[in-house]
């Protein structure tokens, strides 16, 4: 591996400076040298302001949303979830975007864990392939149960992974978000050793807070060293809750993937 790992900023959170317009923080984001781009929604965007700033400036949108934040541990919801997946997969390919994340849902406390699992790997399986037939990937994420996201079902990396070795298909892969895996209480280079072929992508945000790399406890150095000798070359997407402006918050994971 040669050269700094790039960076992908949530232009949801990040250059905000550059006013409402998405497209204009596109703009913003390359103007400082950043052209890998990430929203969260997209039925309620100017995907035309988007589209023309992506091609404006070369950028790229690596990551949009499955909408719906369905139950999927509940079979009743299946039908909803593909359409949300197709409508994803249908507007990333419309804008040169190959990644579309989804989570599992919250869980059913009158159901075991095990058949919750296997009807969330179900649906899982039937949007990777429709996924697939859109030339897209479903990444499905790693949320944390103990600050953020209270009842959800795949909480932890391993739970995630297992699902997607389970699926076995390429239009499904992890999203691995070191903040939320941080939160459960997991060391990401144990979390990760031997499944870098499963990762897709990589966010980060600080702990506690949830703010910039540099203003929490995490040993950021340490911590994406250890992805990079895991194999990990991908870009770093940055989803974090900036407490000050955004080229200022930067700074310090520059510096960092700028030496590894």
């Amino acid at each position: 591996m040669s050269g700094p790992l790039p960076l992908s900023v949530n232009v949801e959170l990040l250059f905000r400076e550059a006013g409402d317009d998405l497209g204009e923080r596109i703009r913003a984001a390359a103007d400082h040298g950043i052209t890998a781009v990430e929203i969260w929604s997209h039925s309620d965007k100017d995907l035309d302001s988007i589209h023309k700033a992506l091609e404006a400036t070369g950028s790229s949108l690596h990551t949009l949303l499955v909408e719906g934040r369905l139950t999927l541990a509940d079979v009743s919801t299946h039908e909803r979830f593909l359409e949300h997946v197709r409508a994803a997969a249908e507007t990333a390919a419309r804008l040169g975007c190959s990644r579309i994340v989804t989570g599992s849902g919250v869980g059913l406390p009158y159901m075991k864990r095990a058949v919750q699992h296997g009807i969330v790997v179900d649906a899982l399986r039937a949007g990777a392939e429709i996924a697939a037939e859109h030339g897209v990937t479903i990444l499905l994420e790693n949320l944390n149960t103990r600050v953020d996201h209270p009842g959800m079902l795949f909480d932890t990396t391993a739970e995630c992974l297992a699902a997607v070795r389970e699926v076995g298909s390429p239009g499904l892969a992890l999203l691995y978000d070191v903040y939320h895996s941080l939160q459960m209480g997991e060391a990401p280079e144990q979390e990760l050793a031997g499944a870098l072929d499963l990762v897709s992508h990589v966010q980060i945000a600080d702990v506690p807070g949830r703010g910039e790399p540099g203003t929490g406890a995490v040993d950021w150095r340490r911590r994406l060293s250890a992805l990079r000798q895991l194999g990990y070359a991908g870009p770093i997407g940055l989803e974090y809750m900036p407490t000050m402006e955004t080229t200022a918050g930067l700074r310090f994971v520059e510096d960092i993937v700028r030496v590894l």
